[in-house]
């Protein structure tokens, strides 16, 4: 059987993070960190330590999602990352490649809202991947 990851979102909207946190649980996923600011994320690592896995909506707050994402990587509080966002593949695509740059690998990117297939698509194969590194 494998760990149940611990993971962290970072979403401003109430409704799209309420609907994340149950996707989340639906995978069988119960250790999860909410915030909807880049400051309520970071007190939450503060108090609860490092997390497997940062799901995080890029439009947010200016460039505070991007520096939160780099920290992750600096800090080591999270080695993988999926990034949400609106649909801007370029903003998407640089995201990805400033976390990539900074050490953390990136799964995905997702267009809100997110689907439960794409987000279980993601979480599955990095579920496997982890398996297979821990044999």
């Amino acid at each position: 059987m494998m760990r149940s990851l611990k993971v962290l979102i970072l979403e401003d909207n109430p409704f799209q993070l309420m609907a994340l946190h149950q996707m989340l649980n639906a995978f069988r996923i119960f250790d999860v960190l909410t915030a909807e600011s880049v400051e309520s994320a970071r007190c939450s690592l503060a108090s609860r330590g490092a997390i497997d896995l940062a799901i995080c909506d890029v439009h947010l707050e200016g460039l505070a999602a991007l520096e939160l994402i780099h920290e992750l990587a600096v800090k080591n509080e999270a080695p993988a990352l999926i990034i949400l966002g609106g649909g801007e593949a370029d903003v998407l695509n640089s995201a990805a490649s400033a976390a990539r740059r900074a050490g953390l690998e990136v799964l995905g990117c997702l267009p809100k809202p997110v689907s439960v297939t794409g987000l279980g698509l993601l979480l599955d194969s990095y579920q496997q991947a982890c398996a297979q590194s821990a044999i």
